[in-house]
Formats: C-alpha cells, structure tokens, sequence
C-alpha cells in the first residue's frame, strides 16, 4: 500500500464531519468521499453514453463492429464519435470499479 502526504488543514472540512457525527474517522470520511465522487462519475459517463447510443441506436460493441468494417469511405464524425465513445466506456469502468 502506498501513501500520500496531504497538508493537515485539508482535513478541516473532514474533521468538522467527524465532529458532527456524519463520519467515525478521517478514514471512513475520505473512503465514503471517494466513493460518492465514483459515484457521480458513474452517472456522468452513463449519460454521455446512453446519448451515443441513442443518437446512432446501438450499443458500444455494435457500432465499433460496424465502424471497424468500414473500408472505402469514411465518414469523419462517426470515427471521432467512436472515439469519444470509447473513452466514456473506458472511464465509465475505471469509475465502476471504485463505486
């Protein structure tokens, strides 16, 4: 495990918590905060890709399909859509794992 070093008047915020019994600990505090901010980017990146699959009407792994097998043209806009939506599903995983 490693650690990082935080300046202690960080914690200010944190410890007014702890003092008014929301959180038992700093621990407990920084884990349910990290846990809420994954959360919130769950959401985030579950929105921008419910939006790509509503605007193509497929999911991630059908249009991927569909774009990769596209030889002669081109079209610029799907593969930078691809491209976005790509990161969406790759960010939309990291978050989920810590959720």
């Amino acid at each position: 495990m490693s650690y990082v070093k935080i300046q202690r008047s960080i914690f200010q915020p944190i410890e007014d918590l702890i003092k008014i019994g929301v959180y038992k600990n700093e621990q407990e505090a920084i884990s349910a905060l990290v846990h809420d901010q994954a959360m919130l980017k769950v959401e985030h990146y579950s929105k921008k890709i419910k939006k790509m699959e509503q605007k193509y009407n497929a999911a991630f792994p059908d249009f991927e399909a569909n774009i990769k097998k596209t030889v002669n043209k081109e079209n610029f806009e799907e593969w930078d859509d691809f491209i976005l939506w790509e990161s969406y599903v790759k960010a939309l995983q990291y978050w989920s794992k810590m959720a």
